[in-house]
């Protein structure tokens, strides 16, 4: 019963269907399975979602954000999940998110809490070289995430955070993402942000002229009221005070 171990660590992460093709039965296929996994060989992640172990450690092979990538078949790492990913997040959550054409129910596995959100396109979502089993938005689709979902970002605070440590940001991507979104407030809310970090990101003033006039006229809060009462004219909205003087509070810890 030990003759399909190879194959399965080539693949790292399987579902039934690709045991019935190394089995050629379903029969066979589930017999494996409960054998590998009661000898730890394999464990499920979730239904009909499985990975191998270390032989000596036992541990599952397959990393989180492997794991995130294979949820369902348009399964893809976004938002901080996504900032995390590309090195850029001030703080590591327990909590990863994922995008999905399809729903799937919320779950928890080894410590680490997999929550769906809805795919909003599939433009911008890469397999990194070095990391065929991963799908993951790129920087500047993670950028625009996180500005229209700044909740999703871990906060504006987090987000600043992030921004300062990335230097360059693409502007023809970035309105290329833009422009799927066609959302007012989120070009006025990009423009507002990056001009804060636009020598930084290398972003031209063309380009924050851009943002200011495709952004919605009326005013808007950046953030919760209760946060943003600081009134900025040119861009008309409120935003908190000084934002880039979040840069001077917090250490990184696990949230």
């Amino acid at each position: 019963m030990q003759q399909y171990i190879e194959q399965l660590h080539s693949l790292k992460l399987f579902e039934l269907k690709d045991i019935i093709n190394l089995t050629g039965k379903k029969r066979s296929a589930q017999e494996l399975l409960r054998n590998y996994a009661k000898r730890n060989l394999v464990v499920q992640i979730r239904r009909n979602l499985y990975s191998v172990t270390d032989l000596a450690s036992k541990a599952t092979i397959a990393n989180k954000y492997e794991i995130g990538s294979h949820i369902s078949q348009s399964s893809y790492i976004s938002y901080h999940s996504a900032l995390e990913y590309h090195g850029l997040a001030h703080q590591l959550f327990y909590n990863l998110s994922i995008s999905s054409d399809s729903r799937f129910n919320d779950f928890d596995f080894e410590d680490i809490h997999y929550s769906y959100c809805k795919s909003n396109s599939s433009e911008g979502v890469e397999v990194p070289p070095m990391d065929s089993l991963v799908r993951v938005t790129s920087l500047e689709r993670t950028i625009v995430d996180c500005l229209d979902r700044i909740d999703r970002s871990g906060g504006l605070e987090e987000l600043v955070h992030s921004l300062a440590m990335i230097p360059y940001l693409n502007e023809n991507k970035l309105q290329h993402y833009l422009a799927i979104y066609d959302k007012a407030f989120l070009y006025k809310k990009v423009g507002f942000i990056l001009q804060l970090f636009q020598e930084n990101l290398k972003l031209s003033a063309d380009f924050i002229s851009f943002c200011h006039q495709k952004g919605a006229l009326h005013v808007k809060h950046l953030t919760d009221p209760s946060e943003s009462g600081t009134f900025y004219r040119k861009w008309n909205i409120y935003a908190p005070e000084n934002i880039l003087s979040y840069l001077e509070q917090g250490n990184n810890e696990l949230v």
